[in-house]
């Protein structure tokens, strides 16, 4: 996988990206001259050293049919692997019946049980990644499986990135009257409105806010929250990422850094006491202290992570809660065990809590999570 030495390393695999695009668009795929560049940016963001995390980063990107999508595999070996691994996976992959060297009838058993022995045949790796996305997160316990999630909050981030909050604008034409910006400018006129003020839609973006639990009984989905703010971090301009066990630590830059293993080091040397106890109150307490001033506003999401057990005093997480409404558009709290039967949010931390959120939503898995998000953005117009 983009093996090559020497001190053109950079510039070869640079060339070798950008010529990717131009070969899925020679094989049929609807792309264009801008593919080549966001080929780039997304192997930039996501790495080249792990193989199967750039396949399913570009697949996630470049595919908008059902059958670019069965065919991304082959044609994504054929152009990266070398070619005597492409071939061996090429004659595991020929459909039955198909002719290549020998006579079908000869041929389609053994390739037929060979296309059976895969792991994940094209046209099942759709319903498979559905069920992925509605897999709790605790149970997604192999490599693979953390690999795929990933790529589908990456095109699920893609999705966020289109939505946008509509505001007005001064103007010098439009089609709607400022009229309290025409009254103060006829006061020079004695009244006369000589001057109209013009006002038009513009398009801005809303500011998400995550806080993220990393203590230890969130331990099994802390892993994948940080994964889902890493790919929101990546495509959309105004996130700001925050982690919090006993107190509340900033890693927006760590998960915007293009090195994904770098990125995974600069966690842990910054997440001190990472899978310790929980004071959700006291942290969010700090965070309205040193981060809220800076960063939360009229159009600000504060999404909370976490199940809510709290450590520390119901009173200081409601005090802070409270004060966070204040500023915030919106607060949503994402429970990950809210969807377990026989759960109910009975907890101190919990009964603190739900008098100052708009939302308390399940987050167990992607599923619900994407059920949730689109709305959020679209409320904060």
């Amino acid at each position: 996988m983009l093996t090559f030495d020497g001190p053109e390393l950079e510039a070869l695999a640079q060339a070798r990206l950008a010529g990717f695009a131009g070969f899925l668009h020679a094989n049929g795929f609807a792309l264009g001259g801008g593919d080549a560049a966001q080929v780039l940016r997304t192997a930039q963001r996501v790495g080249v050293l792990d193989a199967q995390v750039l396949r399913w980063s570009l697949k996630a990107l470049l595919c908008g049919r059902g059958d670019e999508w069965r065919r991304f595999d082959e044609l994504f070996d054929a152009w990266f692997l070398p070619p005597n691994r492409w071939q061996a996976a090429q004659s595991r992959a020929a459909p039955r019946g198909s002719v290549t060297g020998g006579s079908a009838q000869g041929q389609g058993g053994e390739q037929q049980q060979a296309v059976d022995d895969e792991p994940l045949r094209p046209r099942n790796a759709a319903s498979r990644l559905e069920l992925l996305a509605r897999t709790d997160f605790r149970a997604l316990t192999e490599r693979e499986h953390a690999l795929d999630v990933e790529a589908l909050m990456r095109r699920f981030a893609r999705q966020l990135k289109h939505i946008r909050l509509r505001r007005e604008a001064r103007a010098r034409l439009g089609r709607r009257l400022d009229l309290q910006a025409t009254i103060r400018r006829s006061v020079a006129s004695g009244g006369t409105p000589f001057r109209l003020a013009w006002k038009e839609h513009r398009r801005v973006r809303p500011r998400l806010v995550l806080l993220l639990d990393v203590s230890r009984s969130m331990a099994q989905y802390s892993f994948f929250y940080l994964r889902l703010a890493r790919a929101l971090s990546g495509e959309l301009a105004d996130v700001h990422s925050f982690i919090f066990h006993t107190r509340v630590t900033g890693v927006s830059e760590a998960l915007r850094d293009p090195d994904p293993w770098r990125a995974q080091e600069r966690l842990h040397l910054i997440a001190q006491g990472w899978g310790g106890g929980t004071r959700i109150g006291d942290s969010i307490a700090q965070f309205n202290r040193e981060h809220a001033a800076r960063i939360v506003h009229s159009r600000t999401a504060v999404i909370v992570m976490s199940d809510g057990y709290d450590t520390g005093e119901p009173g200081v997480l409601s005090d802070a809660l409270a004060q966070l409404r204040r500023r915030a558009r919106r607060i949503v709290w994402l429970n990950p065990l809210l969807d377990r039967p026989g759960y109910a949010p009975v907890s101190q931390g919990m009964q603190a809590a739900l008098p100052h959120l708009d939302l308390l939503a399940p987050g167990a898995d992607l599923a619900s999570i994407a059920a949730v998000l689109p709305q959020l953005i679209e409320a904060l117009r």
